[in-house]
């Protein structure tokens, strides 16, 4: 964890001994942006942090836990304004239904992932990696194995039995075996052109890697342009590069209003001839629809939609 401070502050009568993070370690053992935790407490009165004696943010250790359990549902579907109500017990509880249920088909390979991990060697992870991506090919290590081994690990680190630290290295040792893995594919043959991206603050970029894996596969021209791009930013270089579609991905923990006003205000700057798609847990549970943008909530549904763009635009 990051190094805890004492609470030194007219407005909290605290013990000496109390504990409190700040809000950079908050973020880092959380996974929660330090935007997010300012925009839950300004719209859902959580996380209330004390102030330090330069009138900093500080969290105390109950609140992380919190933050870390909330974290891991939104990861599997809740939303975060549904779950500032409950209590650390009941998220618990809830966490552990979720498990339970997902898991329940799963015990060698969490038990086997989790083995490697905890082994703290780089080599080791790397070549368990690499020989699950050699063992399954690039569609299945996907869908089959990728999907089920990030919710394994997410939950393990909710446990306390996984580091931050050895999530990041699963997390780096996948992306340099699955970047490695794209560039042996043949050069794409057919359109569409497909730029794929993530707004400003969005940081999880796992999703764009094995969407562009999967569309490559499909010989789809797919581009990866990173996390963290405005909407003129994309509307400027869809334009330029001439893509036919540009897909957005939106973790469960990005705000759902705020991915519908990014999405309207990229719709209303692309040309109609240009899709604009969003996907992503982030739109999973949202009823709103935006004329012509689709929304997507698998990865298969997506492939379908690349294959039916294919026979419209068939000449």
């Amino acid at each position: 964890m990051g190094s805890p401070v004492n609470l030194q502050t007219p407005h909290q009568q605290a013990s000496p001994d109390l504990l409190l993070l700040p809000i950079t370690a908050v973020e880092r053992e959380t996974g929660v942006s330090k935007e997010l935790l300012r925009m839950w407490e300004r719209r859902y009165g959580f996380p209330q942090p004390l102030r330090d004696a330069m009138g900093d943010r500080v969290y105390t250790l109950e609140q992380v836990t919190r933050l870390r359990l909330m974290r891991r549902l939104i990861d599997i579907g809740f939303r975060p304004g549904k779950l500032v109500a409950f209590e650390t017990a009941e998220l618990e509880r809830m966490l552990a239904s979720q498990s339970k249920a997902r898991h329940a088909m799963l015990p060698e390979l969490e038990q086997e992932l989790l083995q490697v991990l905890r082994t703290h060697q780089p080599d080791q992870v790397r070549e368990y990696v690499a020989h699950q991506l050699t063992r399954l090919g690039l569609e299945r290590f996907v869908l089959d194995f990728l999907q089920h081994a990030q919710v394994i690990i997410g939950d393990a680190w909710m446990r306390g039995q996984l580091d931050v630290h050895e999530e990041h290295l699963f997390t780096d040792q996948v992306q340099t075996q699955m970047r490695a893995a794209i560039s042996c594919l043949r050069e794409p043959a057919q359109p569409p052109r497909v730029m794929l991206t993530t707004p400003p603050g969005e940081q999880h970029g796992m999703g764009l890697l094995m969407v562009e894996s999967l569309l490559r596969l499909d010989d789809a021209e797919a581009f990866s342009f990173g996390i963290g791009m405005g909407h003129r930013e994309v509307a400027q270089a869809a334009k330029k590069q001439r893509m036919n579609i540009v897909a957005i991905s939106f973790s469960a923990a990005y705000p759902v209003a705020k991915a519908i006003e990014y999405l309207e205000e990229l719709r209303f700057q692309l040309p109609l001839a240009v899709e604009v798609w969003g996907g992503g847990s982030g739109l999973r549970s949202t009823r709103r629809s935006i004329e012509a943008v689709r929304f997507f909530h698998d990865l298969p549904s997506l492939r379908h939609a690349v294959a039916d763009w294919r026979q419209t635009h068939r000449h």
